[in-house]
């Protein structure tokens, strides 16, 4: 597969779960992949190394969304060493269960610094090179639980609810400089993200299609987004979630 040849992929939170099956997908598409982490250094670069044996050269990237300095510092390091950035998946992401009443400020601020304010930056960071390469894609990672709501994660879904109307805000602004900025909504996926004690053989019955998804499974749909497939869609949220939310 070589849909992506020639293009250079920044995946935030590339190297564990769904972000590490983005970064392998898109490799294997063709795309040179910036595998961007905060943690996890060692298993980062394990996974560049692999990702470059069989196709194109890919790297491992600090890249700490909540920090403008940094994520600044990660596009230059890509841009000299693979090249201008012209797909950004926005992945990375926190997920923590609280209740409302014990959601604080800070606890409240470190859910959005991440997921929303972390997009943000990264395509504010990359939008000016996609500018001059007359090129870009966009990628943001979103939640099913924007549509279903949910107890224990009103910070997460105020965060993604945000990453969503971002996407629409872009997509408007931007379309007319040919970068397109889509949205997956990912439904229960086998990563440490997710609630195992959830996943009970009742709860499988309320998905249609009877299983929670893989990483493979989301990676996939960005690829899909990334590629000329879907070069007349943007501003979109695919729901990738088995059917559990419709909309």
């Amino acid at each position: 597969m070589d849909g992506l040849a020639g293009e250079v992929a920044l995946v935030t939170g590339g190297n564990t779960g769904i972000g590490a099956a983005i970064s392998t997908r898109l490799a294997a598409e063709g795309a040179r992949v910036a595998i961007g982490h905060i943690e996890g250094a060692d298993e980062a670069a394990a996974l560049a190394e692999r990702l470059s044996g069989d196709g194109p050269g890919c790297l491992a990237i600090a890249c700490d969304v909540t920090d403008a300095a940094s994520v600044g510092s990660a596009i230059d390091g890509i841009e000299r060493d693979l090249g201008p950035v012209t797909i950004l998946v926005n992945n990375a992401g926190i997920l923590i269960r609280n209740e409302f009443l014990d959601i604080d400020e800070s606890r409240w601020d470190r859910v959005l610094q991440v997921s929303l304010y972390g997009s943000y930056r990264c395509a504010r960071a990359v939008v000016p090179g996609m500018l001059r390469e007359g090129r870009g894609t966009i990628v943001n990672v979103g939640s099913e639980l924007v549509d279903l709501g949910a107890t224990m994660h009103a910070h997460y879904i105020a965060a993604k609810s945000g990453v969503v109307g971002l996407t629409r805000a872009l997509a408007r602004e931007l379309g007319p400089r040919n970068i397109r900025v889509n949205a997956v909504a990912p439904g229960p996926t086998d990563t440490r993200m997710l609630d195992g004690e959830r996943i009970t053989p009742e709860f499988l019955e309320t998905i249609p299609l009877g299983r929670i998804g893989s990483p493979q499974d989301i990676a996939g749909a960005v690829a899909f987004l990334c590629g000329d497939d879907s070069t007349w869609i943007t501003g979109q949220v695919l729901r990738v979630n088995g059917g559990i939310a419709m909309g």
